[in-house]
């Protein structure tokens, strides 16, 4: 069918195209003197000192910010029962998921082990989870705009400061984006509504039944945008009420990609080298499209279990039928290249390869894309480490952008390779240990080490999604999957910082014709091989023992 590879096409050209003109954009926003209402709201958060920070000023103001917003929610959650915007009466959410679940949000993660249209209120869905979703994409792409000032400014130590960058970041990218989204997708049957509840007569049933609605658009457009993921509804966007047409399933998909893309393009405007970002933006697209390609072969072939049944080919469980194969295939593969959990058919029902690929992407460190701000600011990490082998390989200093890699600044980019083994390895191989292993995971043998192994690089990576089957409600999972997403989060965003402080001291200096250029297509080739083989290879025997052997087995 031509849909086969006319929609990745059209998917790619559609996320790409707008990059340069939202990236600039992102750019002028944040360096122009004020926007509008900017010390009006300074001054309402109590701030009447807007004179730029150095780097541990504008990390310490990061982490204060998300710590209070972590004890907010978590009191949100706790309190829901006794909270207004309660009309199904909904209690109050167990201590351990109410952890989880606020350090999920606060760290982009959304990972969920709750139902939300079970288990939160209007008001919790509303106030705690939608208004993080906006603040930590907003502190994802703050610490991105920190370190592009540090590459792109001659010296000093200041870096900008950071509550004025989230109120920028939130009230003149995110909120208007998220706005228009909205408004896009209430005419397809997005709710958006205050009224919780609605009673409709299905036509195969006597008796009424409750659909339990509330303010969904706004929530789903920021989920997407922000690459947060956490949905109203347990099954996410593959409910009809998150993601009811082909339409809003196009704007959603799209939306998951837009601004990391773009984010890639304002780099290029700081440090005015169009060209090496257009080389990174580049590499991310090819990637991108061998992982398209190699789950479509997987996931549109001939499903060995079926073949004696039935001349369809495909793997249609777990697939909406309203979507089909090719656009959930699509839908999988950039989620999962960016740190965005939200699914529209069932990971667990693709074939083995092709859920491999969507744990490819986040082993490697979700920097195909990657999420707001997280994913260029994961690139530039490769950037950097490519440079220095490089570099080193011709016997020469390496530099980048002008400044020298240093001793310091390579030790933090190193420190930020153990971040993902250590999440998904140290302390999902300890959950291995646990008692009722077999319970938490649901089997046994490839497929349940797929389970378990895909469930700590998702959270470790900041991503959210999940194979069906992980008992993620477990309370000592609860505490171990959130510990993996602090790890995750902080143990990337903390060198990143550090990386920026090494950076903005260092004066530029003239660089020789004997310095490895920084675009073109051996760069981006170095570039790639630097990201498989650092980051990926310290995964290549579990994903062995997982997806692979479970390809081997005939298993699905």
């Amino acid at each position: 069918m031509w849909q086969t590879w006319a929609y990745p096409v059209a998917f790619i050209l559609l996320v790409i195209l707008p990059a340069p003109w939202l990236g600039r954009y992102i750019y002028r926003l944040m360096e122009r003197p004020a926007i509008p209402g900017e010390t009006f709201l300074m001054r309402c958060c109590g701030i009447k000192n807007v004179a730029e920070q150095n780097w541990r000023q504008y990390l310490a103001a990061l982490l204060m910010f998300n710590a209070v917003g972590f004890v907010i929610l978590v009191a949100i959650l706790l309190l829901q029962g006794v909270l207004p915007m309660n009309p199904r009466h909904v209690a109050a959410m167990p201590f351990a998921m109410a952890v989880n679940t606020a350090i999920s949000f606060v760290s982009n993660t959304n990972w969920q082990s709750y139902s939300g249209e079970a288990q939160l209120s209007v008001l919790s869905q509303m106030i705690g989870l939608t208004v993080q979703n906006f603040v930590s994409a907003a502190s994802g792409m703050a610490v991105a705009i920190a370190l592009f000032r540090a590459l792109s400014r001659q010296s000093g130590e200041w870096l900008g400061h950071f509550v004025r960058d989230l109120l920028r970041l939130s009230l003149g990218l995110l909120l208007p984006l998220s706005f228009i989204l909205a408004l896009a997708l209430i005419p397809q049957g997005v709710p958006q509504t205050f009224h919780s509840l609605i009673s409709a007569h299905p036509l195969d049933a006597i008796a009424h039944q409750n659909l339990i609605m509330g303010p969904v658009a706004s929530q789903e457009a920021i989920k997407q945008l922000g690459t947060n993921g956490g949905g109203y509804y347990g099954t996410n966007s593959a409910f009809p009420f998150e993601n009811p047409t082909a339409l809003s399933n196009w704007l959603e998909m799209i939306a998951i990609l837009l601004i990391p893309a773009a984010l890639v393009c304002t780099f290029g405007e700081y440090i005015q080298n169009r060209k090496h970002s257009y080389t990174i933006l580049a590499t991310m697209t090819l990637l991108l499209i061998v992982g398209l390609v190699i789950a479509l072969s997987q996931q549109l072939g001939s499903d060995s279990a079926l073949a004696h049944l039935t001349s369809v080919k495909g793997h249609w469980e777990g697939i909406e039928s309203r979507f089909g194969g090719v656009l959930s295939t699509i839908w999988a593969t950039a989620t999962s290249a960016a740190s965005n959990g939200s699914v529209n058919a069932m990971l667990d029902s693709f074939s083995p390869l092709s859920g491999m690929v969507a744990l490819t992407n986040i082993l490697t460190g979700e920097v195909i894309f990657g999420g707001v701000g997280s994913g260029i600011y994961g690139m530039l990490l490769f950037v950097m480490l490519t440079v220095f082998l490089c570099g080193l390989m011709v016997g020469h200093t390496p530099t980048y952008l002008g400044k020298p890699l240093n001793v310091d600044i390579i030790k933090w980019v190193v420190l930020t390779m153990l971040v993902m083994p250590v999440g998904v390895l140290v302390i999902g191989g300890a959950s291995l240990l646990l008692p009722n292993i077999h319970q938490l995971i649901g089997t046994s043998g490839p497929h349940g080490l797929t389970r378990l192994l895909y469930a700590y690089a998702s959270t470790s990576g900041n991503n959210g999604s999940a194979f069906a089957g992980f008992n993620a409600a477990n309370t000592t999972q609860e505490y171990l999957l959130a510990l993996a997403m602090l790890v995750g989060r902080y143990g990337i965003i903390i060198p990143v910082m550090a990386i920026a402080g090494q950076f903005i001291k260092e004066r530029k200096i003239e660089t020789g014709q004997v310095e490895l250029p920084i675009h073109g297509v051996l760069f981006a080739v170095l570039l790639t091989i630097s990201i498989f083989l650092i980051g990926a290879l310290a995964f290549l025997p579990t994903l062995v023992l997982g997806p692979v052997a479970d390809f081997l087995s005939g298993g699905f």
